[in-house]
């Protein structure tokens, strides 16, 4: 595989940057990363929320990076440069070279390319596992060569191992074998049939463990969607579509605008050939549709990372119906230009913002609470997550001390070893002594945020420990 220099050094520069800027810069995991290191650390087949995927890649580079949590912020780095390479080798297939590497390398300008990396989840995952798929799959219709089928029926089964909605890119590549007269004449070779078994026998076992324990997961969605509550007289449909569609224009607008700025100073070419719009269509836009769909239908709330992964096709969409002759060396400096703006936001928010989720001293809040003795911990996700990650006892966790939630913990033992409880807010940690009589009075952990400008921000945090039976 030949990869242009230019976009290799750049990615360099990417993986670089984006793993040392948390490193240097932030006291703890995110929340949605800390709690993925939680998955991964179950070995199960499923969550409470995701499929398994994005849990056991977190767990894996934690492990590797000699049990430090740095190496999922490399992990996620990787992740995004990867994605970038691969949606290179997809433009490739029909774009020139220059056209090609714009597509990849403005994807620094799309929000979840540049300093949302940090928080890594199964967004950041499908990042990667969407251009790959998608690239396995053409090169698929295009040549019929076993190899490329057999990738992609491994990263389709990775997509939904990783999350539930990357259903929305399968279902656009099969669009495309259906109503494409390229993709129907595929349809006749049973390498698409091997490869379509291959994913399905990958995703095998987590539907067997989500009917095992009743599909409970499905909650998490309709909790999840709902959040915000349904307008009244439709006005969801509308509103929430609306603002789904305008969340993913916003986050890709740094590259749109890039885009347009240097197409007004280059040389037009016509828009592509009907081949070339039609994969552009079910590869790229459909997909974006079929979400934006379920608020449009439905009339309820779409989290708006959800559409992330839908981004990459952003630039080579653009350059299939606006193409234009590309100056590598613009398209470098543009896309230097962003990497480093975006570096400085990230910075810049890091050192700025009071958030206690940005600052807070993970070592020092597991020592003074007590996490470095528990066993079992529980309550907030973030928090408990937190002790999870940095306790040097290796505590199971127990989100929001609801056993519904964690069919893996056997809460009777739990209950028995002790469980040491964790809230952001007096009232939630009450609520846990409802359910839990030897819950004690909770004690408090009291933390000062400071940024560079010497403002600071009192937080307090609430803690008590069941007793040992």
């Amino acid at each position: 595989m030949k990869i242009n220099k230019k976009l290799g050094w750049f990615l360099a520069a990417h993986i670089l940057l984006w793993s040392l800027l948390p490193i240097l810069l932030r006291a703890n995991l995110p929340m949605d990363t800390a709690e993925a290191w939680v998955w991964g650390s179950l070995g199960e087949w499923g969550t409470n929320k995701h499929p398994p995927l994005s849990g056991w890649l977190a767990y894996g580079a934690w492990f590797l990076a000699g049990k430090n949590p740095c190496g999922i912020y490399c992990l996620s780095a990787l992740l995004t440069a990867g994605g970038m390479l691969y949606v290179y080798r997809l433009g490739k297939c029909f774009l020139s070279e220059g056209q090609a590497l714009a597509a990849a390398v403005l994807l620094e300008g799309v929000a979840y390319y540049n300093y949302v990396i940090p928080e890594y989840n199964c967004n950041i995952v499908a990042l990667f596992l969407w251009p790959a798929c998608s690239f396995y799959f053409y090169r698929g219709i295009k040549d019929n060569l076993w190899g490329d089928w057999l990738l992609f029926g491994g990263l389709a089964g990775a997509n939904i191992l990783n999350k539930y909605v990357s259903g929305a890119l399968l279902v656009g590549l099969g669009g495309y074998m259906l109503f494409t007269k390229a993709g129907r004449a595929r349809l006749s070779s049973g390498r698409v049939y091997v490869a379509a078994a291959l994913g399905l026998a990958l995703t095998l076992p987590h539907w067997v463990w989500l009917y095992n324990r009743d599909f409970f997961v499905l909650e998490y969605f309709a909790r999840r969607s709902s959040a915000g509550g349904v307008m009244p007289y439709g006005m969801g449909h509308i509103v929430y579509t609306a603002k789904f569609i305008g969340a993913q224009v916003l986050a890709g607008l740094a590259m749109l605008a890039a885009l347009v700025w240097l197409r007004k100073r280059a040389s037009k070419e016509p828009m592509m050939a009907k081949p070339e719009r039609q994969f552009a269509f079910w590869a790229g836009i459909c997909p974006m549709l079929i979400m934006a769909l379920v608020p449009l239908v439905s009339g309820v709330k779409l989290k708006s990372m959800w559409g992330s992964p839908a981004e990459y096709m952003l630039g080579i969409c653009y350059m299939v119906w606006l193409p234009f002759k590309v100056n590598e060396g613009k398209v470098m400096r543009t896309a230097y230009g962003l990497l480093g703006a975006f570096s400085l936001v990230f910075a810049a928010q890091t050192e700025l913002t009071l958030s206690a989720k940005f600052n807070l001293d993970a070592k020092d809040f597991v020592r003074n609470v007590g996490g470095d003795e528990a066993k079992y911990v529980g309550g907030s996700v973030w928090l408990a997550s937190i002790l999870g990650v940095y306790g040097s006892a290796a505590p199971e966790v127990i989100f929001e001390m609801d056993a519904d939630i964690n069919p893996w913990i056997d809460i009777n033992k739990a209950k028995r070893e002790g469980i040491l409880a964790v809230e952001e807010c007096r009232a939630a940690y009450a609520a846990h002594r409802r359910d839990f009589a030897d819950l004690p009075e909770p004690m408090e952990y009291v933390w000062q945020a400071k940024n560079i400008w010497g403002q600071t921000k009192e937080y307090r945090f609430f803690y008590g420990k069941t007793e040992k039976k």
